[in-house]
């Protein structure tokens, strides 16, 4: 299947202009202290007001990327063009910094006032390994950052999505510093619709909050910025406050469900506000064999970290998902879930010790038959059934 290509910005901002510019009041009035100073005031008085209680707000962005330097340029280009790189405006300037972790060193490394730019001398750890390095050389700056906003390679955005995401952040209410603060994603396919909101883990059936809305549509408007019980946001875009992030590394999951796992350790519903949003590829653009073992080890692992488990169900799952692959001859998908649950059965001690990227690579190379699947899922299955269930 194609890549989808890029959004035209002009195009998207005039069909979802309402959306963009729906102003949710009682939103502001909650999570802000905007409002305690401001009524009934002039808009002098009101200003002053706003600069007393104005937060220092410094954002640093931490982008992974592996081979996709065309993405990269583009949105580095869009960036540097903003407000945050423009000396004359006073209120931006120097508050958003680019850390971007190139796990293929392919990109030119780069290190100016703004823009960081690293090949990871780990190799290809996976988005994990290469948010969890550029989070270290965050901490490593001199900078007092109070941000940080982890974003996908391949995703497009307006500015204005960090113009409100700041604005937010520098009047936000105390009670709120500690909340995440979740991106929405739209389709690149069909740019004015809506993905999801934010996500709900549910032991791994993930719900969409506000799946598939059109966002041209006003009546999507009134409740778009209640939380729904969503518990994380993706890692398309997600903001946290720097306190958590230097307090909690990243699991090594390689890929998938490191923003989930994240997200559930915060513990805190994440903050919608509209006009906060990239534009990314849905799931069934991407859908691999390698990401069918990574999602079935990973929730496994997730899942078992939060005591959301039941063994006999998982066991019952995993055999359904096999049976269904084998039916339809999708030889390598099978084995892929099936050494999904053998390397779960290994432990988390296992994931910790082992060389993710030497280890992703290993499982990129596997080959398979269906007398290879026949045999193994007995083994696993035995193994499984030894360690959890007797």
């Amino acid at each position: 299947m194609k890549l989808q290509s890029y959004i035209n910005e002009n195009e998207v901002c005039n069909e979802i202009n309402d959306y963009l510019n729906y102003f949710d009041e009682p939103f502001w009035r909650k999570h802000t202290v905007c409002y305690d100073f401001c009524m009934d005031k002039d808009d002098i008085v009101c200003g002053k007001a706003y600069e007393k209680v104005k937060r220092n707000v410094i954002i640093a962005l931490n982008i992974c990327t592996f081979r996709r330097e065309e993405c990269i340029r583009k949105n580095l280009d869009l960036l540097m063009q903003s407000k945050f790189f423009n000396p004359d405006e006073a209120d931006y300037y120097s508050r958003l910094h680019v850390f971007i972790t190139d796990n293929a060193g392919q990109l030119k490394e780069e290190q100016n006032k703004f823009i960081h730019i690293y090949h990871n001398p780990m190799g290809n750890t996976g988005g994990s390994g290469g948010f969890q390095y550029g989070l270290d050389k965050i901490f490593d700056s001199d900078i007092a950052f109070t941000n940080v906003v982890f974003m996908d390679d391949d995703v497009e955005f307006i500015m204005e999505t960090f113009y409100r995401l700041f604005a937010l952040l520098s009047y936000m209410r105390d009670d709120y510093l500690d909340n995440p603060i979740a991106g929405r994603m739209f389709r690149k396919d069909r740019p004015y619709i809506q993905y999801t909101a934010a996500e709900k883990w549910n032991k791994g059936e993930i719900s969409h909050i506000g799946y598939q809305l059109d966002m041209r549509d006003a009546a999507n408007f009134i409740s778009m910025n209640e939380n729904n019980e969503s518990e994380y946001g993706g890692w398309w875009f997600c903001c946290y406050a720097i306190k958590f992030v230097k307090e909690n590394k990243i699991m090594p999951f390689f890929l998938h469900c490191d923003d989930v796992e994240y997200g559930l350790r915060n513990g805190k519903p994440p903050i919608l506000l509209n006009g906060i949003q990239v534009w990314h590829e849905t799931f069934e653009y991407r859908l691999k064999p390698i990401v069918l073992y990574y999602d079935t080890r990973n929730s496994y692992f997730v899942n078992e970290k939060y005591n959301l488990l039941d063994y006999k169900s998982i066991l019952s799952q995993w055999k359904e998902g096999i049976s269904k692959f084998h039916k339809n001859k999708q030889w390598l998908e099978e084995y892929m879930m099936i050494i999904a649950l053998r390397d779960f059965c290994r432990g988390i001690k296992w994931l910790y010790s082992i060389d993710s990227s030497e280890y992703h690579d290993k499982i990129c190379r596997i080959k398979t038959t269906r007398w290879k699947n026949a045999f193994t899922w007995r083994v696993v299955e035995f193994y499984f059934s030894l360690k959890f269930l007797k």
